[in-house]
């Protein structure tokens, strides 16, 4: 199943203005509007990889947004909401240009944190981001192997296993292992029962 974005929001040219711009900054991106969060509850076998929700959608059904803070862009135009309060927050009534700029930004998060998949594929649909040994060391990681573990499972060197690891890690933007471990289930690399 593909990652793709929610939009809730009962303003559907809003919404859809919205969606036009994320498929700019996410190319290849699936993007799925909704007009009432029963709409999007129906639809949640999709595997969202984050959510953009009008703030008025968001303080009416705030159980339904708590457990996805971090995953959440609560748009706004009133100031509902501060910067404080956990979510990220996408003022609607800025500029169009101000808001490609707040799409890029978090597009970076997202490549910082794990969930845009271009961290297996480039942009362009090229060659992929890791290698093939990359993905084998992380995996690994993933598993819980040090790198003495990964050099004996994989057959190389310690140096060279210290290599790759070095590598995913500068590609990837962390040395967290949990963080790695993240990247790893998202990008299908490893099951949750593996883990």
């Amino acid at each position: 199943m593909n990652p793709c974005f929610a939009i809730i929001d009962r303003n559907t040219l809003g919404s859809s203005k919205l969606r036009e711009l994320l498929l700019k900054v996410f190319p290849g991106m699936e993007v799925f509007t909704y007009d009432t969060v029963d709409g999007f509850i129906r639809d949640s076998n999709r595997h969202f990889i984050h959510f953009f929700v009008s703030d008025l959608m968001l303080l009416s059904r705030t159980d339904e947004f708590e457990p996805l803070k971090g995953s959440t862009t609560v748009l706004s135009t009133s100031g509902t909401l501060v910067a404080g309060s956990g979510y990220h927050i996408l003022d609607i009534s800025a500029s169009e240009k101000d808001i490609m700029t707040a799409l890029k930004d978090l597009r970076e998060n997202f490549r910082n944190g794990a969930c845009y998949p271009d961290y297996a594929r480039r942009k362009d649909g090229g060659e992929a981001l890791l290698s093939s040994r990359e993905r084998a060391v992380l995996r690994l990681l993933a598993q819980g192997m040090t790198s003495k573990e990964i050099a004996g499972e994989l057959g190389i060197s310690l140096p060279t296993a210290t290599f790759h690891r070095n590598n995913i890690c500068s590609k990837l933007g962390t040395r967290s292992i949990p963080r790695l471990t993240l990247q790893a289930l998202l990008l299908g690399l490893v099951g949750a029962d593996e883990i």
